[in-house]
């Protein structure tokens, strides 16, 4: 099966044949450069492995995906697409789209991993929801050994920060105890149709192997201390903790952390120690 779905003109012609577009309320930009396309599959899935994809599209990354992976489950919340997706990977044995919110998904139920080798995701995310899908996989149950998206090229930097610069935040906090995480390359906005206004970046999230309750303690000491980013570690940790100020300030001495300090300082070690004085206070 090889429909060159990476062709400008490929594409126009199936929107054209199936009387659809693009819609902006979805984030839907199309990927119509192939050798982006070889890049990702190869950088995402290895041979033989279980693949989610979120958002196929057209299905550009998916032809190659099932090409490497023993099974790919694709979420597309479009209809019109998943029309689309159903009679050009019709004789795709390997491949099955499941037409539904992937933020409402429940993965649990929809994807096992019947080879053993854990779950590899591949996606051209829609900007606006980011930040809400790799959350969604970072606290699912499947076992996920890596993460590769197409992202706005600010926000991939976002993930890779450090603590103390200025694009620090609670994802890079999350994603970087979470896994081992790397910008790949950039990708011009001329590789889609229709262009959007920013550049992109492929990241890659190598995922650590992290217990369900150690997850639960981190994202929630994160979470509360960047909940309000003007208030000090020490302010935001009482009134989410239900703290006095005495316990508040012997958790953050025992965890080495100035109490005056605000969130955006702080390094995953911080967090995860402070995570640990906390459960055994």
């Amino acid at each position: 099966m090889d429909n060159n779905l990476t062709s400008p003109k490929t594409v126009k012609a199936i929107m054209r044949q199936y009387s659809i577009s693009p819609l902006k309320r979805f984030g839907q930009d199309f990927l119509i450069d192939g050798n982006i396309a070889d890049k990702i599959a190869v950088a995402a899935v290895t041979e033989g492995c279980i693949a989610l994809e979120i958002g196929p599209g057209l299905g550009a990354l998916t032809e190659r995906l099932v090409k490497r992976a023993r099974r790919v489950t694709a979420y597309e919340i479009d209809a019109g697409l998943v029309r689309v997706l159903g009679d050009m990977f019709k004789d795709t044995d390997n491949l099955t789209v499941i037409h539904k919110d992937f933020l409402k998904a429940d993965l649990s139920k929809d994807i096992k991993d019947i080879s053993g080798c854990g779950i590899y995701v591949a996606a051209n995310l829609p900007y606006y929801i980011t930040t809400e899908c790799l959350m969604k996989l970072v606290e699912s149950d499947l076992n996920i050994r890596k993460i590769t998206v197409m992202v706005q090229k600010e926000f991939a930097q976002k993930v890779c920060a450090a603590a103390g610069s200025g694009q620090y935040g609670a994802i890079s906090a999350i994603m970087n105890y979470f896994s081992s995480p790397e910008i790949l390359f950039s990708v011009p906005p001329s590789c889609f149709y229709p262009s959007p206004k920013v550049f992109s970046s492929v990241l890659a999230l190598n995922m650590r192997d992290i217990g369900r309750d150690m997850k639960k303690e981190y994202l929630t000491v994160v979470k509360s201390l960047f909940a309000m980013r003007r208030k000090t570690v020490k302010s935001n940790l009482r009134q989410a903790f239900k703290l006095s100020m005495q316990e508040a300030e012997t958790i953050l001495q025992k965890s080495n952390i100035d109490p005056n300090a605000r969130a955006e300082t702080l390094s995953v070690t911080d967090f995860i120690n402070l995570s640990g004085n906390l459960k055994n206070q």
